[in-house]
């Protein structure tokens, strides 16, 4: 939550205790998102009705930063509470995404889980997915809400659909991955042919072994390579030729924090074979393979840009 992270940012510049290295990291955060800046602001008037740009123009260095100490109690009175609520709300979505819980199967921050249906189909899900399921006597539907499902369906007469807001996947008996993106859906077929059809009724048959994206109007090209979109199935990202911006979106389940990346950095290729589980070693080992730099200003930001040097 944007909000909680303002609270943290505002608590430790107020504080007396910042460096010019928490201020660097406060404006690299505040600069990330304009969404950032916009719960900045929210948060600086909520708390002691000081217009954002005064605010602002205190944080040039450490001295500037000192306030009055009335209106340092005053802040603290009123940030105290919600600070301590704030800051577990949020740890606690990060860990386990709160709009999950009414969901019929789930997994929070860094977990892979397996759950066996009642027709005896098994679903592998990712980190910080959630799916709904719908068993009638004429069918069987899986709903997609967030993340990614591996599906192994048993074969029988009841179609099983997996719905995502772009279209469906049908198939008898079958596994596949399918994985929620931003405005698309990715699916990959793994040992049988299965039926991809779009929000507009487009439909394609896709072949074992290959992957496709669509949205709710359009079908990709079917591609091996984004086969490989499914390893995380064990718990690996292969990359071959896939942007960090990519690589980096399928960590970003695992990493407890955010992940921040620059264009010209997120459009580098990558090549290799990664792990999920161990997401410090895979950014290191990505920084000794490609041209990046990256920074940990604190626990809950990085950012990786291209290397200077």
């Amino acid at each position: 939550m944007l909000a909680n992270q303002a609270n943290h940012w505002l608590s430790l510049l107020r504080s007396g205790q910042a460096t010019e290295q928490d201020y660097a990291a406060f404006r690299a955060w505040r600069d990330a998102d304009p969404a950032h800046l916009q719960a900045w602001k929210n948060l600086a008037m909520r708390v002691d009705g000081s217009s954002f740009e005064q605010i602002h123009d205190g944080f040039g260095s450490v001295a500037d930063a000192v306030r009055p100490e009335r209106s340092r109690r005053r802040f603290l009175a009123a940030a105290a509470a919600c600070s301590v609520v704030g800051a577990a709300a949020y740890a606690g979505n990060e860990i386990y995404p709160l709009r999950n819980l009414l969901s019929d199967a789930s997994t929070g921050f860094g977990e892979r889980r397996r759950y066996t249906l009642s027709d005896g189909s098994h679903l592998l899900l990712d980190a910080r997915s959630a799916v709904n399921l719908n068993f009638t006597p004429s069918l069987r539907q899986l709903t997609l809400q967030n993340g990614a499902v591996a599906v192994s369906a048993v074969d029988e007469a009841r179609p099983f659909l997996t719905i995502t807001p772009e279209g469906m996947i049908r198939s008898g008996g079958a596994r596949y991955m399918v994985r929620k993106q931003t405005f698309r859906t990715l699916v990959v077929a793994h040992d049988a042919p299965i039926d991809v059809e779009t929000l507009s009724g487009m439909r394609t048959v896709l072949e074992p072994g290959m992957g496709i994206r669509f949205d709710s109007e359009r079908l990709g090209e079917p591609s091996r390579e984004l086969a490989n979109r499914a390893a995380w199935e064990q718990g690996r990202i292969i990359a071959q030729g896939a942007t960090l911006s990519e690589v980096l979106n399928a960590l970003r389940p695992y990493y407890f924090g955010a992940l921040r990346v620059t264009t010209s950095a997120g459009g580098l290729p990558v090549f290799g074979e990664y792990s999920l589980d161990d997401v410090e070693g895979t950014l290191q080992t990505m920084a000794e393979q490609l041209p990046i730099s990256i920074q940990r200003y604190t626990r809950w930001l990085t950012t990786i840009s291209v290397s200077t040097s």
